[in-house]
């Protein structure tokens, strides 16, 4: 039975990243030269050393500066992995011990119904799986109510159209027009008795006609006025 053994980066700079281990001894570090190399400030040039002992591997601190930590306890001498082992490179670099096991003698199964004296390459009949009749289940058809009736509000008929009714305007008062041709009138009736009248009652009273109308009296009647 052979095993697998590999590491494996669960926190810090290169996460996710499988270091398969495939010699008895190996070294990890930040060096290029090392077997397992991961490039943190953190890891030392030279940071340990895995050495093959049996069907496990033993750890070993090669006096790096942050120190290795196996369960959160410092590394001060060579210790023995055991498969789902957590290691810790400083404060930020995890790693994961896995151990695969592979045994070439493992039971293969063997499909139900095939038979052992099937030769290579013939493909064996598989008798058809028939499907189970399901009987139909009724389907009960969903009773909707009909929607409310919308009442329309009953339309006005519109109105007949009416005449428009000339006002008329009450006794006693006259139309505009006339009352405005009445004040014209009576103006010119103040006018002509305040120009006309009036001063002819005074040039009678007066008897001034022969001072104002000489010539007109004279033209009129003869020898009205003293010339």
């Amino acid at each position: 039975m052979a095993n697998i053994y590999k590491l494996i980066i669960q926190s810090g700079t290169g996460t996710g990243t499988e270091f398969p281990l495939e010699k008895n001894e190996l070294f990890l570090g930040r060096d290029l030269t090392s077997d397992l190399v991961i490039n943190d400030p953190e890891v030392s040039r030279r940071h340990l050393r895995l050495v093959l002992d049996g069907s496990t591997y033993r750890l070993e601190d090669l006096g790096s500066t942050n120190g290795t930590f196996i369960h959160g306890q410092r590394l001060v001498a060579p210790a023995l992995l055991k498969p789902g082992e957590v290691v810790t490179l400083g404060e930020k670099i995890v790693l994961r011990y896995e151990v695969i096991s592979t045994d070439p003698n493992a039971t293969v199964v063997v499909q139900r119904g095939v038979s052992s004296n099937t030769q290579q390459g013939d493909r064996p009949v598989v008798p058809p799986v028939q499907a189970p009749v399901v009987p139909p289940v009724a389907v009960p058809t969903p009773v909707v109510a009909p929607p409310p009736a919308r009442t329309t509000p009953p339309i006005s008929a519109a109105p007949a159209y009416q005449q428009p009714v000339a006002q008329v305007p009450p006794p006693g008062v006259a139309p505009k027009k006339k009352s405005s041709a009445l004040v014209i009138i009576l103006i010119l009736v103040g006018i002509l008795v305040l120009f006309c009248v009036v001063p002819w009652i005074i040039i009678d009273a007066t008897n001034s006609y022969c001072n104002l109308f000489p010539g007109i009296l004279n033209m009129l009647i003869t020898n009205a006025c003293p010339v």
